[in-house]
């Protein structure tokens, strides 16, 4: 499996490779391998990227982009920042 959108995941949350390398125990070469297309993750991988970016398999794939659940976390902060109707 390729992490086509593995980037654009990254960049939204703001992180580096460096960073995200940190707080999910793989090595920075390792994460810009995947980000290139050059190493496909093991599925251990895969899952520490979707818990600590918080989105999905589909986002990090690039197969769907924008579907993860980053964007009802968003939206969840945005309803408590509005005043009850």
């Amino acid at each position: 499996m390729k992490l086509r959108g593995l980037r654009q995941v990254r960049q939204r949350s703001g992180l580096s490779i460096g960073q995200l390398a940190e707080l999910t125990g793989l090595r920075r070469e390792t994460i810009a391998h995947f980000e290139q297309g050059k190493e496909d993750p093991q599925p251990y991988a895969v899952h520490r990227l979707v818990a600590i970016l918080e989105t999905s398999v589909a986002d990090l794939s690039g197969a769907m982009p924008g579907l993860g659940t980053n964007h009802l976390r968003k939206a969840d902060k945005t309803e408590r920042l509005l005043p009850a109707s």
